[in-house]
């Protein structure tokens, strides 16, 4: 059988299936034998990235947008860290408002341009010299102005709170709260009685901190008293939340303040406390509303000293032990613990039963607690009863005024002063106790008040002087509360970028508003000149 040569079958290749096109064949035509049309173009597109030429490059007109800029490497080496950096310097690329302009021409001419308008609208004279009829085309309207208008307002309006205080002894009052942007701010308020002897608690600032440490609390409100020269030798009180932070023993806000000024005493905000005893279906109850608070009360004098904590634990444990020993309790795994009291929440009903079930457990030991516990701030405020001008003077003792003095301010106090302050309280007893612009006084403020009305603080200076002492403890933070509503108005969503000394300026105008009313509008203006050369003058 005759062997055939076997042929190789051509193998296909991705070209076998394009024809080659001929010189006479027109361009236009395709393979009819392919179902792929791929046009043509006439000319190819150049796979060369566009390069800038080092006599090209113009740093202070590089394109912002970028979705239309050229990437650095497209410079010249020598230029990619010039390039950088004018970059930086440029910061983040904003939307183009060319939709909500804030023009003169446009609809929406912002808060400030219209607040111009309205009042030009009701006063001829000032269409004269504002906006497109400013002289000089000084027109004064822009961010940085009003901030620096702001800023002068309420420098001012620190500078009358200042004024008030004068040399007279102070309380502060703080508060901390995230703002809209989430940064945590301090607010302080300064509790002074004036010089008319009316008690005031102005909002002073508002400091932004980046950490709630102790430290760094005491610190910026350090600040900002020596900023505006007051001495914290001259606190007389602390008044605050019942936060770790605040009001721990050791390393709390209230211990770093006490180590500057032991003077300067620390009262937990009465509006705190009050908060953890009324609850709604106790509002209607009397009996068991006064129950509550007396409980509250005892937690919050045994719990807040770490002294008389142990104290009171050390004292169940030995009522403890003699009760084993009489054979009185059971032993037992898990049986008689160490407690303590438990404060009760204002939204968990249990709490309520678990403070009361640990009250009559501890009740013995308490009360021995409460019965040795006779220094401290109570103490205090037991001897500023004796002050007190209602039901005519019934709780007026000397001798408990006298310890006043001289346990509490001896700062305050020379030893001479000690005694002459027995003498007045004496002539005062029998010349004050009978006059009739003295009777029905209903508050230790009002005393104080009268005492200035009838000129009789020249007579009795040592009492009014430890009368305005008193009145400068601190009572609650509700001042400071208030300040972080406020806060919410001003620094909203829409403006959750404002800056610290933006926002501290505005809350003073905003919350002393009284005081800023009454700042002349003269003494903005030549501040306002002082700070540099404008323009054109403004008045």
């Amino acid at each position: 059988m005759s062997s055939q040569p076997q042929l190789k079958k051509a193998r296909n290749t991705l070209f076998s299936y394009y024809r080659k096109e001929s010189k006479d064949q027109p361009t236009s035509e395709t393979n009819s034998s392919s179902n792929i049309n791929v046009p043509i173009p006439d000319e190819p597109p150049s796979s060369e990235p566009q390069i800038v030429e080092s006599t090209q490059v113009d740093i202070s007109s590089l394109e912002r947008d970028p979705g239309l800029r050229l990437p650095i490497w497209s410079y010249p080496n020598n230029e990619h860290d010039n390039v950088r950096k004018a970059y930086i310097k440029l910061k983040a690329c904003q939307p183009k408002l060319e939709n909500y302009p804030e023009t003169l021409e446009s609809s929406n001419h912002g808060n400030f341009v219209e607040m111009l308008k309205y009042t030009a609208s009701i006063n001829e004279s000032i269409v004269e010299v504002i906006l497109e009829n400013a002289p000089g085309n000084a027109k004064y309207t822009s961010p940085d102005i009003q901030k620096e208008i702001l800023n002068i307002l309420a420098i001012r309006v620190r500078n009358k709170i200042r004024e008030e205080i004068g040399d007279a002894k102070f309380c502060i009052l703080v508060d901390e709260a995230l703002d809209e942007s989430n940064k945590e701010q301090m607010a302080i308020v300064l509790r002074f009685v004036n010089r008319d002897g009316f008690v005031q608690e102005r909002f002073f600032d508002v400091v932004g901190v980046d950490e709630t440490s102790a430290k760094t609390l005491k610190k910026g409100i350090c600040n900002v008293l020596t900023h505006h020269n007051l001495q914290v030798e001259n606190m007389r009180g602390q008044g605050y939340d019942g936060a770790s932070n605040m009001r721990g023993a050791w390393n709390g806000l209230q211990a770093l303040f006490l180590k500057n000024c032991p003077y300067a005493y620390y009262e937990h905000c009465f509006a705190h406390q009050l908060q953890l005893a009324l609850v709604a279906a106790a509002k209607d109850v009397p009996d068991v509303w006064k129950f509550f608070s007396k409980l509250n009360s005892i937690v919050n004098l045994v719990g807040v000293s770490p002294k008389r904590h142990m104290e009171l634990k050390n004292i169940k444990a030995a009522e403890l032990a003699d009760m084993l020993a009489s054979g009185e309790l059971a032993t037992g795994k898990g049986a008689n613990q160490s407690r303590s009291l438990q404060r009760p929440g204002a939204t968990r009903w249990g709490s309520h039963f678990g403070a009361v079930s640990k009250l009559i457990e501890m009740f013995t030991a308490a009360q021995t607690v409460l019965e040795n516990s006779q220094s401290g701030l109570q103490d205090s405020l037991c001897f500023s009863l004796a002050l007190n001008p209602v039901d005519g003077f019934k709780s007026f003792k000397i001798d408990d005024i006298c310890s006043l003095a001289s346990e509490f301010y001896p700062g305050d106090f020379t030893q001479v002063e000690m005694g002459n302050l027995r003498r007045q309280l004496k002539l005062y007893e029998h010349d004050v106790f009978h006059n009739s612009k003295f009777q029905n006084l209903t508050s230790l403020s009002e005393l104080c008040r009268r005492l200035v009305e009838t000129g009789k603080v020249s007579i009795y200076f040592l009492i009014d002087r430890l009368v305005r002492l008193v009145l400068t403890l601190p009572v609650s933070t509700a001042t400071t509360e208030r300040a972080f509503s406020a806060m919410k108005l001003v620094k909203t969503t829409l403006r959750n970028k404002m800056e610290d000394g933006f926002l501290a300026d505005c809350l003073v105008i905003y919350i002393e508003r009284e005081l800023a009313r009454n700042i002349d509008s003269d003494s903005i203006i030549n501040d306002f000149y002082s700070i540099k050369n404008r323009r054109a003058p403004l008045k």
